[in-house]
């Protein structure tokens, strides 16, 4: 998906939200109308896609080109919106169930589920317009208790010469990977294994790591089996 490059509608239901100022990322263009989120390790504003992101706390209700050094932002929260609808099998429905939890695909896009731990949360479901539309409520608080929360992140990938490289996944110093073989192919080892070295630390989207088969401690090369791993925090 791909973020606005100029403004759109605010799309709010009912009265105003809540709204606050936030410091904006240097040399940050933002948008009117656009999800927005704070850099996690900053706390900066920037669009809700960014890499290193946070959750979308609110939607920016003014616009800025390029921001000066700490230049501010308001930001509109506690309300709901109308986003665009995912597509095919990120999209939401009429059997959506109300309260689900609502990801930012990009600055105007919402889907259905977190594409593997790749989006983050940008509030919850409240039901389809009548235009296809999505109607989405927003807080800060909704933003804090994701944060709060135990992330997992999940995939199925197929070895190759005992070995997957898995990109596009969140990770930290600190995250548990969890292999479990699936479906057995060539001449597989024993266990799969994502040694420390093979881990590379990266925000939202962009850590990288990688698995081996082994065999009795050594690299099983021939083993070409289907396993699903997790990784939690």
């Amino acid at each position: 998906m791909t973020n606005a490059t100029s403004d759109i509608q605010l799309g709010g239901f009912g009265q105003d939200g809540r709204r606050f100022h936030v410091p904006v990322k240097t040399g940050q263009a933002i948008y009117y109308g656009t999800l927005v989120a704070q850099q996690l390790a900053d706390g900066l504003l920037v669009p809700a896609t960014a890499a290193g992101a946070g959750p979308a706390i609110g939607k920016a209700v003014q616009t800025i080109a390029s921001a000066a050094a700490g230049e501010r932002c308001l930001v509109e929260t506690d309300r709901s919106y109308a986003f665009t609808n995912g597509s095919s099998t990120d999209a939401f429905s009429e059997a959506s169930l109300i309260g689900a939890p609502a990801y930012a695909a990009d600055d105007h896009t919402v889907y259905d589920n977190d594409n593997a731990g790749t989006l983050q949360q940008c509030g919850t479901f409240e039901g389809m317009e009548a235009d296809g539309k999505v109607r989405v409520h927003i807080s800060a608080e909704c933003a804090a208790r994701t944060l709060a929360a135990l992330p997992i992140q999940r995939g199925t990938g197929t070895l190759a010469a005992g070995v997957l490289a898995v990109t596009g996944v969140t990770l930290t110093a600190t995250s548990v990977i969890i292999c479990a073989r699936k479906t057995e192919g060539g001449t597989d080892g024993d266990e799969i294994r994502v040694p420390a070295a093979d881990r590379t630390a990266g925000a939202l989207g962009t850590g990288t790591f990688t698995a081996r088969a082994f065999s009795g401690g050594s690299a099983a090369t021939s083993d070409t089996s289907t396993f699903d791993w997790v990784i939690v925090g």
